[in-house]
């Protein structure tokens, strides 16, 4: 890490501006970050000064955001750092430090298009506008801010009778929110008339007895109110009534309007057409599916488009299918989501009879063949991988190089070389992330390449997901090869790393939140049970210290899915993933996908988000890690991984699950690939 330090630091002096680079201090730089971390401002401050500018900006930023500084010191940072990362968190810490005797422009200047959402805030706000500019913001704020009993109380003080008409519109917006208790406060400022309907709300938000007799006293026009069949359909999912939940959703799912909010209803709209499909109700999963009345950017929305359109296609549908998969195509961007569209589109060209736009829709989702549904299409067409997804080794030099670019007049990447600089990739990350909103994917794969030479691929392999989010992939960044695939671990070495990459992303000092260790994510108690069959000693502390030991024993687990399951990448994965006894039991909720269940469908159906992303990443992994592994291009054969080679007829050879350059301990039996792919067994070949 010294080394990778000094050789950054040296770098920062060759590609950044002479006027950027002159005057910082590395040691002086670190010396500043460190006394920011336990809150030391007065040192930090010292030290970040005799460094230079880029010191005084991070130190700066860390001191505004928790809080340290008075209402010039943000003004003045966000003024010449807007383009920098965290600062809805600074702009909030500010907005604490406003006052009603600061000068006007500086006040504008901090809000600029924002709108207040504190009442310090609003009341420095306020004090900028005049007349009906000054009555519409009140409105504005009073309607929809969320406020404290005594916050409620000292805005009201001043413009009671100006507020007045507008309680009822607050007392919906707070229950629209989910905030039950603002409302309820309200509630004596109200009309007689008014109170019913919203005692009703409030009733069912905060789970009282009695809703019933009080939604039945309501007047019948009342009783349709958007709002109350919005808690109505929220209270039975909480009750887990999902029958009357699913019937209240279709009565609703006439407008965006009759929803009140679609967005409140977008996760059980997913979860409950889901539900009927894994019942093979096609007819329901689609009206509950669409129409839907969400925006594009709604992270719903293209999942919704999705199963609209694969249960009109189960039911018989195709042409309706058609135009889900069509419109899906044009609201999605990333590489996963695109391919997914293309691949469905030649489904349902397909069940419509037309061959000749099915070939066409599969040619334009196999452009994208390092994604499950790219690989699926390519699989269709028969195309081949293109061959610079099978670079091998490290092949930082594929990636466009970040030195001498023109992200080095970007302050933001600059400030992420310093932390570089000083040892903090994980704090640079965050720049570089931000950053990667923004960016072309050009420019975040030199930053991937940045972070993999630093040393911390997972870095790179999550900066490389931001460009596929804008559909380009590269392979050398996205598919890390660090080494692993060299350890003789006894499995094919692309379904390990393919479950690393998932898991981890190759970080072997990450920990979750639910105590999962390491390269492998291991839990404690499995890893011990792993131990205790390798003999081996048990030290949890090398779970996150020493990644060859965690790939050991993640190996041994792996290895035990695999003499359960075969060579199914389907079950193997979400066996890894969810416990062994899921896919147990999938198989016999959805049929077996090694012998006579679509391998697709089946991971369609699995019932958790998490787990079914998991398998289609690991599987649309291991033949590019094949690839990379063996230097040229490998077969693109996503149904033989899911299926362990059951339903597809068997080329004229013999292989593993994914070939290994090492023969498996036992033998078992694979799918198989065509001629040309038989690992070479030579120690040279071995050791290359």
């Amino acid at each position: 890490m010294r080394h990778m330090r000094d050789m950054l630091a040296v770098a920062l002096l060759i590609t950044l501006p002479l006027s950027a680079a002159r005057a910082e201090d590395a040691g002086a730089m670190a010396l500043a970050l460190s006394a920011a971390d336990v809150r030391d401002w007065v040192t930090a401050r010292d030290a970040a000064t005799a460094s230079g500018p880029m010191a005084e900006a991070l130190v700066g930023w860390q001191a505004l955001r928790a809080g340290y500084g008075e209402f010039g010191n943000y003004l003045e940072f966000i003024r010449s750092n807007s383009d920098w990362p965290g600062l809805d968190l600074m702009r909030s810490k500010g907005d604490e430090k406003l006052r009603p005797d600061l000068p006007a422009k500086d006040i504008r200047d901090w809000f600029g298009d924002r709108l207040p959402t504190s009442l310090v805030a609003e009341t420095a706000y306020l004090t900028v506008l005049d007349g009906q500019a000054a009555k519409d913001e009140r409105a504005r704020f009073w309607t929809e801010t969320p406020l404290s009993a005594a916050e409620e109380t000292a805005f009201l003080s001043e413009y009671r009778d100006e507020l007045a008409p507008l309680h009822r519109a607050r007392a919906e917006r707070m229950l629209d929110l989910q905030e039950w208790q603002q409302a309820e406060r309200l509630l004596p400022e109200l009309e007689e008339k008014e109170r019913p309907l919203l005692a009703a709300r409030i009733a069912l938000q905060a789970g009282r007895p009695g809703v019933d007799d009080l939604i039945l006293a309501l007047p019948e026009d009342r009783r349709s109110d958007p709002g109350l069949i919005m808690d109505r359909f929220l209270w039975r999912v909480r009750a887990k009534q999902h029958d009357g939940a699913q019937a209240l959703m279709r009565e609703a799912s006439s407008s965006a309007e009759a929803l009140r909010d679609p967005a409140l209803w977008a996760q059980m709209r997913v979860d409950y057409a889901r539900l009927a499909m894994r019942r093979g109700n096609w007819a329901l999963a689609e009206r509950l599916a669409a129409p839907h009345f969400l925006p594009p950017e709604n992270r719903h929305y293209s999942d919704l488009e999705w199963l609209a359109g694969y249960a009109a296609l189960k039911s018989g549908a195709p042409d309706r299918a058609l135009d889900h998969f069509l419109h899906l195509e044009t609201v999605v961007g990333s590489a996963i989501s695109k391919a997914r569209a293309f691949y469905w589109q030649g489904r349902a060209h397909e069940a419509l009879g037309d061959e000749a736009a099915a070939r066409a829709a599969y040619a334009r989702g196999a452009e994208l063949p390092g994604v499950f549904y790219g690989q699926l299409s390519a699989e269709k067409t028969g195309m081949q991988m293109p061959v610079e997804y099978a670079v091998p080794g490290k092949a930082v030099e594929a990636l466009p190089d970040w030195r001498g670019s023109d992200l080095r007049e970007n302050t933001v990447f600059r400030a992420g070389l310093w932390l570089l600089a000083t040892g903090r990739p994980d704090e640079a990350q965050r720049f570089f992330l931000h950053l990667s909103e923004t960016a072309s994917p050009e420019d975040i794969a030199r930053m991937a390449r940045l972070m993999i030479e630093a040393g911390t691929p997972w870095h790179g392999l999550r900066l490389s997901k931001r460009a596929a989010d804008q559909g380009v992939i590269y392979p050398a960044a996205h598919f890390p090869l660090t080494g692993l695939e060299s350890a003789d671990l006894g499995l094919p070495p692309e379904l390990v790393l393919s479950i690393a990459r998932q898991e981890s992303e190759f970080n072997h000092t990450v920990s979750s939140h639910v105590g999962a260790q390491g390269l492998m994510q291991l839990m404690p108690g499995t890893a011990e049970q792993m131990a205790r069959e390798l003999r081996e000693p048990y030290e949890r502390t090398r779970l996150t210290t020493d990644p060859a030991y965690n790939a050991r024993l993640g190996a041994a687990y792996l290895e035990g899915l695999r003499e359960r399951f075969g060579t199914s990448s389907a079950l193997i994965a979400s066996g890894y993933n969810a416990g062994p006894g899921r896919p147990m039991g999938w198989l016999k909720d959805f049929g077996d996908l090694r012998r006579d269940f679509d391998p697709v469908d089946w991971v369609e159906l699995i019932p958790f988000d998490e787990t079914r992303n998991y398998v289609m990443r690991v599987t649309e992994a291991m033949p590019i890690y094949r690839a990379r592994i063996m230097g040229k291009p490998a077969p693109i054969l996503p149904t033989w991984d899911l299926t362990g080679g059951g339903l597809m007829p068997p080329p004229p050879l013999r292989l593993t699950l994914a070939l290994s350059s090492r023969p498996p301990a036992k033998p078992f039996i694979g799918p198989r690939l065509p001629e040309g792919w038989i690992r070479p067994t030579s120690t040279a070949a071995a050791t290359e």
